[in-house]
């Protein structure tokens, strides 16, 4: 369902004339549950689920200090918006980007592409794009838009081997594809099961800083000029209804950057702004975001002069006629400890509560429902030299070194009873706990979780250890209805001349979750539908 402010008043004027009040209109707030009472939900009658949105500010271009002529407009410089500007200006328009810090801010480890010479030509396989497409839609919960899965299928492998060429190997930018075969010989006892989409494009680390410097350096001898320090503020359109450019603040001036082609929005996550986490996620997961934001943390070193993640973006298109989906999907990861791989995991409780092999990626909910507030479990190893198999594929001399994992708070002791006291937990618990766990591990078969025989090793070694798993939340993954050109869609589903988006501002990309198939799928959906968008808008 999409969400407008229009669509929430008629549906109220239709609940009243039938008498059906607030109960009416559960279709456009988030359901009632005990759990939102608990969260201090407001009274159904006072509930607005447009409160988040407020007021578009009342800016007109002739209250600008300054008017900027340009063809295509890309609001925000990350990976959508530098792929939105390399789309545009290889087909050949002028194009101006505005980013409201003073550098581009990128996260993620790797970018996904399908079937791309560059990845066909060191071996990996050539992937069925109808299978893929429809494993991409059932892990999103049918609520991914499959022309949004299928253009990435279809173009993705395309833009990779025009990246290379046009950008990667001129401007000496490292990247390598990587193989994920075999790390899951049977796909049916997993989870998750990655195919192998990534594209690494540092060898260094695990966020792609160098790959966006690089690349605003090579659009900028492309002739693409990026203001930066420069946050837009509101969307202007024509009488027609075509938009024409977006208004700026930059320093004290405003700045109208007229764009006769189109703009494209690529402003990222909403994981900041309270209002709109809170209307766009379960209680125990708003409340859980907002604690435990991190958005800003895995940027990398840049600074930041603004909230990034505030939804800005998300309102600009809202006030212009997009339409927001009613529910968010959200990018989380654990940020400490041996992650990726499945070793034994306790509450605060001493309990096991999940099966280890949830990806790392998408289980933060589970640890946002648990009782309390923490935002950690704990990670229960034995000592012995058994070859606990990754989801990422490291081993874990690999992993320590990739992890930084003595910087992880961690405990050993001689007995479990020890360790339980170590770490805050009942001690008896956790005795019951590990000793139900070996009994599955030695019979092969997890009844109570279902995690795959290969990963099950009994806590029968000591000295034991314990290690603090945290969970952080990273970023918003909802956003706006949009084509398969990334045209922005009204309320008819019409598309909204000249206005376009990418990335973490595009909506149906994603379920409740980040998806496990692509690695590096949140970046390779980005990175597509970016150089898409911007192509459409150049070629109006």
């Amino acid at each position: 369902m999409d969400i407008s402010r229009r669509n929430f008043l008629k549906a109220g004027a239709v609940a009243s004339a039938l008498g059906l009040g607030g109960a009416a209109l559960a279709g456009c707030s988030s359901p009632s549950s005990a759990s939102e009472s608990k969260a201090k939900a407001k009274d159904s009658a006072e509930y607005d689920p447009m409160a988040w949105l407020g007021e578009a500010p009342d800016l007109t271009p002739e209250q600008c200090d300054e008017t900027v002529e340009t063809e295509v407009l890309v609001v925000g410089s990350a990976l959508a918006g530098s792929m939105a500007a390399y789309g545009a200006v290889k087909n050949g328009a002028k194009v101006n980007v505005i980013e409201r810090n003073g550098a581009p801010h990128i996260g993620g480890m790797t970018i996904s592409f399908l079937n791309s010479e560059t990845q066909l030509s060191q071996g990996l396989p050539k992937y069925d794009k109808v299978q893929v497409a429809n494993q991409m839609f059932n892990l999103t919960q049918y609520r991914s838009d499959m022309k949004l899965n299928a253009v990435w299928c279809n173009r993705s492998g395309e833009i990779l081997d025009n990246l290379v060429k046009d950008f990667c190997e001129p401007y000496g930018q490292y990247y390598q594809p990587l193989s994920l075969e075999g790390i899951f010989p049977d796909p049916t006892q997993e989870i998750n099961s990655y195919i192998s989409t990534g594209v690494a494009f540092s060898e260094k680390t695990d966020i792609l800083t160098d790959f966006t410097h690089n690349i605003h350096k090579f659009l900028e001898d492309e002739g693409v000029i990026t203001d930066y320090n420069t946050r837009g503020e509101v969307i202007v359109k024509d009488d027609s209804g075509k938009v024409t450019g977006v208004i700026a603040s930059k320093g004290d001036k405003k700045v109208y950057y007229k764009a006769s082609k189109g703009v494209v929005m690529c402003t990222g996550s909403f994981g900041a702004n309270e209002a709109m986490v809170n209307r766009f996620f379960s209680p125990e997961l708003a409340k859980f975001a907002l604690e435990n934001n991190s958005y800003n943390a895995y940027m990398g070193d840049d600074p930041v002069d603004e909230v990034m993640d505030d939804g800005l973006g998300h309102k600009m298109l809202c006030w212009a006629g997009g339409q927001m989906e009613d529910r968010s999907g959200y990018a989380s990861w654990q940020t400490t400890a041996w992650r990726s791989f499945p070793y034994l995991l306790v509450d605060s409780k001493g309990e096991r509560f999940m099966n280890e092999c949830t990806s790392l990626l998408t289980s933060v909910h589970l640890i946002a429902d648990l009782p309390g507030d923490d935002n950690y479990v704990w990670q229960i190893i034995p000592t012995n030299d058994f070859a606990m198999p990754s989801s990422f594929g490291y081993n874990k001399e690999q992993a320590a070194q990739v992890f930084d994992i003595e910087k992880t708070e961690h405990y050993e002791a001689d007995s479990i009873e020890e360790l339980a006291k170590k770490i805050n937990v009942p001690a008896d618990a956790l005795v019951a706990t590990v000793k139900r766990y070996n009994e599955m591990c030695e019979k092969g078969e997890d009844t109570d979780y279902m995690k795959a025989k290969r990963y099950l090793d009994p806590i029968d070694d000591g000295p034991y250890q314990a290690w603090k798993m945290t969970y952080l939340f990273y970023c918003t993954l909802g956003g706006v209805r949009c084509n398969e050109n990334l045209q922005v869609l009204d309320e008819n589903r019409d598309p909204i001349p000249g206005l376009y988006a990418a990335g973490n501002t595009v909506g149906y990309r994603f379920g409740s979750s980040y998806e496990t198939l692509l690695h590096g799928g949140s970046n390779g959906l980005a990175a597509t539908h970016g150089y898409l968008a911007g192509e459409s808008a150049a070629k109006a």
